[in-house]
């Protein structure tokens, strides 16, 4: 007797989605809260891992510090539900990348004109393989859960910056512990407000304006053409034991996508505290 395979519960997070609800201003994104149907959230609330899950035996990181199972560990890890392993599954998948490029691929056409021409073939033709894993590959998906460690001292745990220029798409996916009553860890959408100059991959305060903020609330979305216009960031969050939680979908070129312009000799004089802070801070 032939095997039948049981059809997924696992969400897909952008099925349903038209090209029409992705805004363009001031970079290609979309969000929506109550993502998933509720009864689907709590299930997988119930199944997300403990912060000494997540550590696996390393020592405390710090304040306000991401730590993260990517899902290479995930997926052989048997600690794991099945239904987030196929959470985990689909969303490193050609499938999920066609959902991507349902929406977003005139967007990266535009982001970068020249990409297709240099991988040899469409966006909606890419080879997908998850990150981590053998095989030859045009972009690798990643999904990862991760948490910021609980704050000692009010901070953010990414002030405005640009994800890794090997990167041009990202999404989060909140799971905020209902007992999480503290203020911050929002995400925040920033536009520029003059020509594009970087300390690394971070924006200067003074270059930028925050115009959209996210609530980090359980059952919420968001997702985003990573680019030199992509400023974004995590609102400060106030002292608390508990960790902020959620998922964190990437995709990765085997090669850099953009060039953060970087600050003059003169110009990292002038700002040399923000230079200072950010040579420092290995996160970027």
């Amino acid at each position: 007797m032939l095997a039948v395979k049981l059809e997924s519960r696992a969400p897909h997070m952008l099925a349903g989605v038209t090209p029409s609800e992705v805004l363009t201003e001031p970079y290609a994104h979309y969000a929506r809260q109550n993502a998933v149907p509720a009864e689907i959230y709590q299930e997988l609330e119930a199944g997300f891992p403990s912060l000494e899950t997540i550590l696996n035996g390393r020592p405390e990181a710090g304040s306000n510090v991401a730590v993260r199972l990517t899902v290479k560990q995930v997926l052989g890890d048997r600690r794991i539900s099945p239904l987030w392993r196929e959470f985990f599954e689909y969303h490193t998948s050609g499938d999920y990348w066609r959902d991507v490029t349902r929406l977003f691929g005139n967007h990266l056409r535009s982001e970068f004109p020249g990409l297709e021409e240099r991988v040899g073939r469409p966006v909606e033709d890419w080879r997908v393989v998850p990150r981590g894993f053998a095989g030859d590959a045009d972009i690798r998906l990643d999904c990862q859960f991760v948490m910021n460690t609980p704050v000692t001292q009010v901070t953010s745990v990414k002030p405005p910056h640009v994800d890794l220029c090997d990167k041009i798409f990202s999404a989060l996916f909140y799971f905020r512990d209902p007992a999480d009553n503290v203020s911050g860890g929002d995400f925040d959408i920033y536009r520029w407000e003059r020509e594009p100059r970087f300390v690394k991959h971070r924006s200067l305060d003074c270059d930028v304006k925050l115009v959209k903020t996210l609530p980090y609330a359980a059952n919420s979305y968001a997702c985003f053409v990573n680019s030199a216009k992509a400023i974004h960031g995590v609102s400060p969050r106030g002292v608390t034991d508990i960790p902020r939680r959620y998922i964190n979908f990437i995709a990765e070129l085997p090669f850099k996508a953009f060039e953060p312009k970087q600050l003059n000799r003169l110009q990292r004089l002038w700002f040399a505290n923000e230079v200072r802070e950010a040579v420092q801070d290995e996160k970027y």
